[in-house]
């Protein structure tokens, strides 16, 4: 996997399946969790280029309009971001690399973080919080 304008590449050793009549084929899951392995690396490496974030964003299965949504942006941001016409900004960079942490973890705390933020739920009046 190459992301040519940022100078990175990302190889795996994984497993392959072979059959009589093809060269072989990998696992989609394997794909999946090589391709989360290399957003991961790229978040950690500080590569916030827009090749970058849209490996990323697409590594989650997120529209552009999804992620700008959840991000509090415009699909046009997203766009510009990806085309490298702007730099992505820090601050999302690091939520999508938490997105990415997520995801690898099976957790989705992060979206379902911003996924309130973006519905503009009212606060609640009461916190319930129960220790041990």
């Amino acid at each position: 996997m190459a992301l040519p304008r940022s100078g990175v590449t990302a190889a795996a050793s994984v497993p392959v399946r072979r059959c009589g009549s093809c060269n072989g084929s990998v696992d989609g899951a394997m794909m999946d969790r090589f391709q989360l392995a290399v957003c991961c690396e790229l978040a950690n490496a500080g590569v916030h280029t827009g090749e970058a974030i849209r490996l990323m964003r697409k590594a989650l299965r997120l529209r552009a309009a999804d992620l700008a949504r959840l991000l509090d942006l415009t699909p046009e941001t997203i766009s510009h971001w990806e085309t490298g016409k702007a730099r992505p900004n820090r601050a999302a960079f690091v939520t999508v690399g938490a997105l990415i942490q997520d995801a690898i973890d099976g957790r989705t705390t992060t979206r379902d973080r911003l996924a309130v933020l973006s519905e503009g739920r009212a606060y609640p009046r009461v916190l319930s919080i129960k220790l041990g």
